[in-house]
């Protein structure tokens, strides 16, 4: 039973397990629509056997566990004074599930045997959006672009992303060898050509942001302990200025520009209008979780038809903390805000310390491009996607790391000598 624990449970051992496990968890994510509900209790059952088989996965060090835990916690909560109960009751047990697979995923599952099963998701996942996918047309810019097997061309952008920072990290920052080069190769290059024919300006810019964290940590990495603060502290100064100084040089509208944006996002400035004004009505406790997308209710009706959403499905605000306003106001926004920080401070504050160079540079670049994606999506404040997951799985990871950083300086301290009578009198 202790071997069989082992393989499944022992991220040094369980290569075989929880490789599968990201695939299957990143199939079922990204086309969970297309395959029914026998992917997703595939991915339930990948993630909740290694809990059953041993609880004290979570259990040990539970501290971060529990922080996490009242995100999707508040979202159950909300229940109680949600417009639309049943709704609410489905969708947060589902986000919860998704949340708690990726912890769990956190505690068993190496960093780099992570990048292994994203890296062969993410080839299947665009192989079969080569196959059976299609072009779709916008009608709020009027063009046309690739969405593959999906229902928004922004999905596909999503998971090329993913698929060239899995592929790239597998390669470069793990020193992948022998089948697995061309494997990896392949998913970056389809990674490439996806992303370009999606014509997704989030997923691009995203993109640049994750490599950017990847390679910044990278650097830091390599200098001395005592340089690493003053070159975190010069990076965000740095970067704050530059950002500044950019937009008021008017460089937010040549970037939109460039990627034949207007001022408005294409609509997600009304969006965001209409979504202070519905939130206004419940700002302390909001709507209740995913209650305002509803089929029946007023506000959502019209927004669907404005938009052209003739499935009346799988639309939201474009804006996780403006989305995250609407259904649980401003308790639920402080909590997301809570992650989103945490998202941005534990990467830097894990860059100042030692060790797990690899595992830090691409927990580092995910964490980096969800922050940047949540301006204009929702990314992980849904269930069953892949957000949902690799945030808990990336903020476990780096309160662990943390954690044994602070446990390995205190065991490599020098104990102090106690002083004799002939020290006190020198």
């Amino acid at each position: 039973m202790n071997v069989r624990q082992a393989s499944i449970i022992d991220p040094e051992r369980n290569t075989a397990y929880v490789v599968p496990a990201v695939v299957v968890s990143m199939v079922t994510f990204a086309y969970s629509v297309n395959f029914g509900p026998v992917v997703i209790l595939a991915f339930y059952g990948c993630w909740i056997l290694p809990f059953a088989l041993a609880p004290r996965i979570l259990m040990a060090r539970p501290g971060p566990v529990v922080l996490l835990l009242l995100v999707p916690f508040f979202f159950a909560l909300s229940v109680f004074w949600s417009d639309a109960p049943s709704t609410t009751l489905r969708a947060s047990i589902q986000y919860g599930i998704t949340f708690f697979a990726g912890l769990v995923a956190a505690r068993i599952t190496s960093v780099a045997n992570l990048a292994l099963g994203g890296t062969i998701g993410s080839l299947l996942i665009l192989t079969y959006s080569a196959m059976n996918g299609g072009y779709s047309y916008d009608y709020i810019d009027g063009s046309y672009a690739f969405n593959g097997a999906f229902s928004s061309k922004n999905q596909l952008g999503y998971f090329a992303t993913l698929a060239i920072v899995f592929s790239l990290s597998l390669i470069w920052v793990f020193r992948t060898r022998g089948a697995l080069i061309p494997i990896s190769a392949l998913t970056g290059a389809m990674g490439v050509v996806m992303l370009w024919m999606s014509d997704s300006a989030t997923s691009l810019l995203s993109a640049f942001a994750a490599f950017s964290a990847i390679l910044f940590v990278g650097f830091v990495l390599l200098l001395a302990p005592w340089l690493r603060r003053a070159a975190v502290f010069l990076a965000v100064t740095g970067g704050a200025a530059m950002a500044v100084a950019s937009y008021r040089l008017g460089a937010f509208d040549a970037v939109l520009a460039a990627f034949g944006k207007d001022s408005s996002l294409t609509g997600r400035t009304y969006l965001w209008s209409k979504a202070f004004e519905f939130g206004a009505d419940q700002p302390v406790l909001g709507l209740g979780y995913n209650a305002f997308w509803t089929r029946g209710r007023p506000e959502a009706e019209v927004l669907w038809q404005e938009f052209y959403i003739s499935g009346r499905t799988g639309f939201h605000f474009h804006n996780l903390l403006i989305e995250t306003y609407v259904g649980t106001g401003l308790v639920g926004l402080g909590l997301v805000v809570g992650l989103c920080l945490l998202l941005i401070l534990m990467p830097l504050r894990a860059a100042l310390g030692r060790g797990g160079v690899g595992s830090l540079m691409l927990i580092s670049g995910l964490s980096v491009l969800f922050v940047v994606r949540s301006v204009a999506e929702v990314d992980f404040v849904t269930p069953h996607t892949v957000g949902t997951f690799l945030v808990a799985f990336a903020l476990v990871r780096l309160f662990d790391h943390n954690r044994d950083v602070r446990h390995a300086t205190r065991l490599a301290m020098p104990t102090q000598r106690p002083r004799n009578a002939t020290e006190i009198l020198i």
